[in-house]
């Protein structure tokens, strides 16, 4: 059974068996829609190259063109995007003529996606079925990968398990046949070493004098997610992939998080539809979105990540090669 004639999940349907991990995840990308009415329809870095005047849009297609390039994407390539958000990636990999497949957890994101008629999947990339295994030539996790852990995870000792589980998977998605057999992921790192997961767990109000503790813990609130260190991500893939390219994005998504704030803080000014969105976003998930909220405005724990020198945070794009 090819990829393109599996049967995909109607708007309104949700497989039952994914784990409470996917929920937490789910509620981040529940803002979807609000997000769109701004103007923001990527969620990870765009690529600036260190000019700040750079458009957001210019920045994010040039982010995309790096990741398709990486992969060699060209007519009839099969690739497949694991997180694939409203399908911004997936629509310029199909305008290069790939065979495109995405997966997301999100309700909304899949209803867009397949509202632009993308094949995306509504699914948890650890429950892909095993007609899946060996057909595709590339694959792309495009931020997903800081929400495939959370501070539970690191508690209980399966962080590093988590990411080799990851690399597993990925190596029997792609065909052994294929001269490509490659993987671009890109991901925020906690630059300093891990942080203790109890201080994510932790009501922000209880760690006021505690900056990293403070800003992380309002960050696992708004998005869920725990990030690796340096260096952990290549440890977990040695028995399938190598690492031939590492790329340091930090700075570019510095600039994308102030992009963001900017569109937000005009939509609010300019959109009345905006602001009524967000509103019954408060009314149905109250503290979700306080805490969304919070991460641009007042506290700004989205910014803070890429302020000072250091920045408690770096973000990468590694390439992998299958061995």
């Amino acid at each position: 059974m090819k990829v393109n004639e599996l049967a995909r999940p109607g708007a309104g349907e949700y497989p039952a068996e994914l784990s409470e991990v996917a929920a937490i995840v789910r509620r981040c990308y529940s803002l979807t829609g609000v997000s769109m009415l701004a103007g923001v329809e990527d969620y990870t870095e765009g690529i600036y190259d260190a000019d700040s005047r750079t458009d957001y849009r210019e920045a994010q297609r040039r982010q995309h063109a790096y990741l398709l390039d990486e992969l060699g994407v060209k007519p009839g390539f099969r690739l497949l995007e694991i997180g694939c958000g409203l399908g911004t990636l997936l629509a310029a990999a199909q305008a290069r003529g790939a065979r495109v497949t995405g997966v997301t957890i999100s309700e909304e994101q899949f209803a867009v996606c397949r509202a632009r008629g993308l094949n995306a999947v509504l699914t948890d990339y650890r429950k892909l079925p095993p007609a899946w295994r060996g057909t595709f030539d590339g694959i792309v996790v495009n931020g997903a990968l800081e929400h495939f852990c959370q501070p539970e995870d690191v508690l209980a000792g399966r962080q590093d398990p988590i990411y080799e589980n990851m690399f597993a998977i990925l190596a029997g998605l792609l065909d052994p046949a294929s001269p490509a057999r490659r993987v671009v992921t890109t991901a925020l790192h906690f630059r300093h070493g891990p942080v203790p997961p109890e201080k994510l767990l932790r009501s922000p109000c209880r760690q006021l004098f505690d900056r990293q503790g403070f800003h992380y813990a309002i960050l696992y609130r708004g998005y869920g997610g725990y990030y690796p260190v340096p260096g952990q991500l290549e440890r977990c893939a040695r028995n399938a992939f190598r690492l031939v390219r590492e790329q340091d994005g930090t700075r570019d998504y510095g600039l994308t998080a102030e992009d963001w704030l900017r569109l937000f803080l005009r939509a609010l000014r300019e959109r009345r539809g905006f602001a009524t969105a967000l509103l019954r976003h408060f009314v149905r998930r109250p503290v979700h979105t306080f805490w969304f909220v919070a991460s641009f405005l007042g506290p700004a724990s989205q910014l803070w990540q890429f302020r000072g020198d250091p920045t408690p945070v770096q973000h990468f794009r590694h390439t992998w090669q299958a061995v």
